[in-house]
């Protein structure tokens, strides 16, 4: 009986800590998933930046371990950019992501809020650019305890 209790003690203290330490830290989920403009069942529906339903993937393709780093950029205009540079196994996971998504949106989730939700227009692998966010998204993303930014 006290091994048993011991395991459920730990299991509880190991679900405590990946629900609070992110929070304690100042680090929050970065997530690429699915996304459908249309209902998918199962799928949660979300509000993209700019007001148009989503219905968005409950798993999650991608995450911040996915991210070798993050570079600020200006577009022409001085809109403010991120360039999003992938681990290899993230790149794997972006192209066919990108591939299963072909004129279809994606989702880029930050603690659990819909912020970009782009139709995949050509395969992604490497690298991809978030534009058409506000400098608060941009900050959010390059967020040192987030990924590893240069």
């Amino acid at each position: 009986m006290k091994a048993k209790t011991i395991v459920i003690i730990g299991l509880i203290a190991v679900l405590l800590a990946g629900v609070f330490l992110p929070v304690l830290y100042g680090q929050a989920a970065l997530e690429i998933r699915a996304a459908s403009s249309t209902a998918v069942a199962g799928w949660q529906r979300m509000a993209a930046p700019d007001g148009r339903a989503m219905w968005v993937s409950p798993a999650s393709a991608l995450n911040s371990a996915d991210i070798a780093r993050v570079e600020p950029r200006q577009q022409a205009d001085g809109s403010p950019t991120v360039v999003f540079v992938f681990t290899a196994d993230g790149a794997g996971k972006m192209a066919a992501l990108s591939v299963a998504q072909a004129n279809k949106p994606i989702a880029l989730l930050l603690d659990g809020q819909l912020v970009w939700a782009p139709t995949v227009r050509a395969t992604i692998e490497k690298e991809a650019v978030l534009s058409g966010v506000t400098a608060d998204v941009v900050q959010r993303v390059l967020a040192p305890s987030r990924v590893n930014s240069t």
